[in-house]
């Protein structure tokens, strides 16, 4: 049986998301558009990470565990 499956690769042709469904559920059009930019985002911005639910025109913040705190300290 086929399960549904999404995969964003990037112009490198890396995997860059991966997700399997199961029959009984859909995928979220808008979390794969929100996902997509994250990722568009992130290989332009490689200083910056995109934190979960991140939109575009939302706060980013440092990969580094201490400097993400200014981020944290923000939300």
């Amino acid at each position: 049986v086929a399960l549904r499956g999404l995969f964003i690769i990037d112009k490198d042709g890396t995997i860059q998301h991966a997700t399997i469904n199961n029959l009984a559920f859909g995928r979220s059009v808008d979390e794969t558009l929100r996902t997509l930019q994250a990722i568009q985002y992130v290989q332009s911005h490689p200083d910056e990470v995109c934190p979960a639910g991140w939109q575009p025109g939302d706060k980013t913040m440092n990969p580094d565990p201490v400097k993400s705190k200014v981020y944290f300290a923000s939300v």
